[in-house]
């Protein structure tokens, strides 16, 4: 019996996890790997490595899930895929985050952003640094959460009214920290 070819897989994979089916998703995620390791396309493998880390994440399967996601990222970081592998160390810091490992979701966080500012994808820049906030302030590390907050509004490419406030508003309470 032939494989279905690696992109048919990620395609049936991908309508699996979306109809809720992960176990489903995570075995045709599996065996896609195989397909594209076969067809020697390792963005393809790493991509279907960041999915099955991704559904890991989700069971509750943490090990699992950093496994997967640390190979994708090591991946698309030899591939030169900048993009994906800021999205992969964005999953890595969530679960990390999840796990109440704040150093190294931190770490994570900042990687990402630091890697999105690079491609100057500033909405996805954005989004990791507030989740990086959100994190911080959950921690009840409020300075650090400010700080994390400001930058993302700073970067954010459309701020309106409200998000323009609220940034004035954090740059302010930030002058009387001394931290900007």
């Amino acid at each position: 019996m032939n494989t279905p070819p690696a992109d048919h897989l990620k395609a049936q994979g991908l309508a699996l996890f979306q109809q809720g089916k992960k176990d489903e998703a995570l075995v045709v995620f599996e065996t896609a790997v195989a397909a594209y390791t076969q067809e020697g396309n390792e963005d393809g493998r790493a991509e279907m490595l960041n999915n099955i880390g991704v559904i890991q994440r989700v069971k509750g399967n943490n090990q699992a899930a950093i496994a997967a996601l640390s190979e994708a990222g090591e991946i698309f970081s030899q591939l030169g895929n900048t993009d994906k592998q800021a999205q992969t160390l964005a999953n890595l810091a969530d679960l990390y985050a999840f796990n109440k490992q704040q150093d190294q979701a931190a770490r994570c966080y900042s990687e990402a952003a630091a890697l999105f500012a690079q491609l100057n994808q500033r909405q996805k820049q954005s989004q990791v640094l507030r989740t990086y906030s959100l994190m911080r302030l959950k921690q009840g590390q409020w300075l650090e959460a400010m700080i994390r907050m400001e930058e993302s509004l700073s970067v954010h490419p459309h701020l309106g009214p409200l998000r323009w406030f609220f940034r004035a508003l954090l740059r302010f309470a930030l002058s009387l920290f001394g931290a900007r």
